[in-house]
């Protein structure tokens, strides 16, 4: 850390592997340029195990040469001082993993509701339901109309003149009974009253949509003459 000009670095003891390397070092009146001349161990790394920058140094197999080096240069237990390095390192990385350790992250969101939000869910929405719409009505367009007889709901036989024909289709179409065009209601209900002729009444009803799909239905009514009693 510079600051102002200054260098700051952590202070060793003696009690610590880089504070016994560098206090003998001192002892033996020599400085780094020195050691390295001797050791045949580049300057910096000796600087590293001075300072325990144990991150700066090559791998174990390297330090444990480079530090029996240099303890027999300073005249240093090797393998105490090697002994102590590992526990520092240990020591070292274990305060690191700490302070690197990622604090636990809430599982539970909350939303915050907030009018862009609420703007964004209706456009949404909106969006849905067209596409909703739209699909409803090339839907609608393209496949053929629905036509649902309601009365008389199967072939009968009467004696009236007259009967109605009553029923649903869909709203816009083209709506004919036995060629006649019929009004059809808003809501796709139709109703006609038919004349019948003496005898099988043929009553077809067809249905024609705006893309010319058509359905249709036939009924068959039998028209008898009233018999008088007697």
């Amino acid at each position: 850390m510079v600051a102002a000009g200054f260098t700051f670095r952590k202070i060793r003891t003696s009690q610590t592997l880089g504070g016994k390397l560098r206090r003998a070092r001192k002892k033996k009146g020599v400085d780094l340029v020195e050691a390295e001349l001797e050791t045949k161990v580049r300057a910096k790394y000796l600087e590293s195990l001075e300072l325990e920058d144990f991150d700066l140094l090559p791998n174990d197999i390297y330090v444990k040469g480079f530090l029996s080096a240099y303890c027999e240069y300073l005249g240093l237990d090797s393998e105490k001082m090697l002994k102590l390095y590992r526990q520092q390192k240990l020591v070292k990385k274990s305060n690191a993993d700490d302070s690197f350790s990622l604090p636990k992250v809430n599982s539970e969101k909350s939303i915050t509701i907030t009018p862009k939000l609420i703007i964004l869910f209706s456009a949404a929405i909106f969006c849905v339901c067209a596409v909703a719409y739209l699909a409803v009505q090339v839907f609608s367009f393209a496949s053929a109309p629905k036509l649902l007889v309601t009365d008389p709901t199967h072939d009968l036989v009467v004696e009236e003149e007259n009967i109605q024909v009553r029923g649903e289709t869909n709203p816009g179409v083209t709506l004919k009974i036995n060629k006649e065009p019929i009004i059809v209601g808003a809501d796709g209900k139709f109703e006609s009253e038919i004349t019948l002729q003496k005898g099988i009444n043929t009553i077809l009803i067809t249905a024609l949509s705006k893309s010319n799909k058509e359905t249709s239905k036939v009924l068959v009514v039998e028209r008898k003459i009233k018999t008088v009693e007697r």
